[in-house]
């Protein structure tokens, strides 16, 4: 199944982690397991995006294969963790009320979430649809260095559920950089990913973005 939603009870609880993942690190891995533990969560079903409405026509992210292979790479050997290629294989700009409709459709038992930081919560608003993905999920949300609950509306707050995740303070945009320079990112990025992108020939020369 695309989605990867497998357990025998009724219901499922699931948390859709949506981003590029590009790479996808250990920052990203530390997030999902403890917001899973936090939350009760019987599935994180990791989304990357085919392309992301704030990154169109950026050169830093690489092919959304590549991306794709990577997610899965870094997911093995934890069984919460599943890969949803719905994005991709729907392709142009992602959308995440159109993701959850498709998930809504696949899966009616499923008690759907999103996973997201704090920082993502202040950019609601901005998101296609706001309205329609409070109906259709709740929001996980990890709170951020400097994240205030100042100007969410109410109706947002009324469906978040806040947890603590681990600080670390890495981006895709540092990875990046390390890589391109030749430098190391053992302990950063899962091995597996890192033995992909080298056998891939990816991030060279794409620090920046």
């Amino acid at each position: 199944m695309q989605s990867e939603i497998r357990n025998p009870k009724s219901e499922i609880r699931v948390a859709l982690f949506g981003g590029s993942f590009n790479p996808p690190h250990v920052g990203h891995l530390a997030v999902a397991e403890a917001a899973a533990e936090a939350a009760g969560l019987d599935r994180v079903l990791w989304v990357p995006a085919a392309t992301s409405p704030f990154k169109q026509g950026d050169p830093a992210v690489v092919p959304a294969e590549h991306r794709l292979a990577m997610t899965r790479l870094a997911v093995e050997g934890n069984g919460r963790f599943g890969v949803y290629d719905g994005e991709i294989r729907r392709g142009g700009v992602s959308y995440t009320v159109d993701t959850l409709r498709a998930l809504r459709a696949e899966h009616p038992e499923a008690d759907l979430a999103l996973l997201l930081g704090g920082d993502s919560l202040a950019g609601f608003a901005g998101w296609r649809e706001p309205a329609a993905i409070l109906e259709l999920a709740r929001l996980v949300v990890y709170r951020r260095p400097g994240y205030t609950e100042a100007g969410v509306p109410p109706e947002v707050l009324a469906r978040v559920r806040f947890v603590d995740a681990p600080l670390l303070d890495l981006s895709g945009t540092a990875i990046r950089a390390r890589l391109a320079a030749g430098r190391t990112v053992r302990y950063l990025v899962p091995d597996a990913v890192i033995a992909y992108a080298e056998a891939h020939g990816l991030y060279r020369g794409k620090g920046e973005g």
